[in-house]
């Protein structure tokens, strides 16, 4: 089993639902990697400044694919930042206010924003997912590039919500890509700057070629990358597109530790046949 890079989704994926990781664990995982030359790569829904806090002994030496692969970071050097132009944020943002205000979160490269009719019981659980969260009176008022436009579903019909946008002219002219990254979120995102696109990124620059990538994810915004790496896992508890994408099935879910198993079978080199179940043809 030939693996140059891992790469991990985190909500759903390597986080429990408490948002935590068996530390101690992964950390002397983390050294083998580092002395076998094999690279360590967190791609995520989530803002750059929140992956890094979870990493705080490694943050300085770990590659990031943050906001659904729009901001794109190896270490502390910059790869790739992509955003909307400031016209198409400001479409975005009054067609998406007229109905949900309350549900806006733009995310730029400074932090994310929300408005000021965003309820308080609702500020819990954003702060759990942008650690550099903004309430301001007008949105209008950013003055940020913004890499991704985010709505918390949780007030509203999410079916009802999803419709919506599609007849949104941003999304019908093709200028914005909709996934839904799972937790009640649906992100609006620079059409073809998915996971998959950042950790391409990386692996030009490290001159790695996709059937050495291992990547595990559980949801929609996971697909490009799982089905572009040579090894396309998918945990027990992924939603089942990405299981029939992915080439292997984790018996066990983000409950259980299931990427940090995956991660020993790599450097143990222990039968992935004895964790996994292969998928049939």
């Amino acid at each position: 089993m030939t693996v140059k890079i891992i790469v991990v989704d985190m909500d759903g994926t390597f986080l429990n639902e408490d948002k935590k990781y068996n530390k101690a664990r992964f950390l002397k995982q983390y050294q083998q990697l580092q002395q076998r030359g094999i690279h360590f790569v967190v791609a995520s829904g989530n803002q750059l400044s929140t992956l890094k806090n979870y990493f705080p002994e490694i943050a300085h030496q770990i590659a990031f694919v943050s906001e659904n692969g729009a901001y794109v970071m190896d270490a502390e050097e910059e790869v790739s930042f992509a955003h909307f132009s400031s016209d198409l944020v400001e479409r975005m943002r009054t067609q998406i206010a007229e109905r949900y205000a309350s549900s806006l979160i733009l995310c730029g490269k400074q932090g994310a924003y929300i408005d000021h009719a965003v309820p308080e019981q609702n500020l819990e659980k954003l702060n759990k997912y942008f650690k550099s969260l903004q309430q301001l009176p007008d949105l209008a008022q950013v003055q940020d590039h913004i890499c991704k436009v985010t709505l918390d579903t949780r007030d509203y019909d999410f079916a009802e919500l999803c419709e919506d946008l599609q007849w949104c002219d941003f999304i019908a002219d093709g200028s914005v890509k909709m996934v839904s990254s799972g937790f009640g979120f649906i992100d609006l995102i620079v059409p073809n700057r998915h996971k998959a696109h950042g950790l391409q990124l990386l692996q030009q620059r490290w001159k790695v070629s996709n059937d050495q990538v291992l990547a595990i994810g559980d949801n929609y915004n996971d697909l490009e990358m799982v089905k572009q790496s040579g090894y396309g896992f998918a945990v027990a508890n992924a939603v089942d597109e990405l299981k029939q994408a992915a080439n292997f099935v984790t018996e066990k879910s983000n409950q259980q530790e299931a990427v940090l198993d995956v991660i020993d079978q790599v450097l143990f080199g222990e039968s992935l046949f004895q964790m996994l179940h292969k998928k049939s043809a």
